[in-house]
């Protein structure tokens, strides 16, 4: 069931790998605790490997901050978003705004609309 992974050619440093079942249904011992085919109680046992890991002396893996932070987000592509926002007004907005002022100026207005507006002029 442990199986170890290790990157490179380094086997003291290869990072155990378990496969387990966390269920309700899985096998459990008599303490209600939940065990392994082999009956190791495998929750404490993770917990032993996890702090041998950490305790075992090895030095720490040093990381370039500039890995960390990556590239900086707010300068990538910042000089587009005027030309983004000036295609959309130019050839989304204008358009749509265009389509809507024609629509009104087709539109026949009922005549309660007209009686309200003062322009009916008896035709109803």
């Amino acid at each position: 069931m442990l199986t170890c992974f290790s990157f490179g050619h380094d086997k003291e440093s290869a990072i155990p790998i378990v496969l387990v079942e966390n269920s309700g249904r899985c096998a459990t011992n008599d303490g209600g605790e939940k065990v392994l085919p082999n009956g190791t109680v495998w929750i404490p046992n993770l917990v032993k490997t996890i702090t041998d890991i950490v305790l075992n002396g090895s030095k720490a893996i040093t990381v370039d901050q500039k890995l960390i932070d990556g590239p900086d987000p707010n300068q990538r592509g910042k000089i587009f978003i005027p030309l983004i926002l000036a295609l959309q007004y130019f050839f989304i907005v204008r358009p749509i705004r265009q389509r809507i002022r024609e629509d009104i100026a087709k539109e026949t207005k009922p005549l309660w609309e007209l009686r309200d507006m003062g322009l009916a002029d008896g035709k109803f």
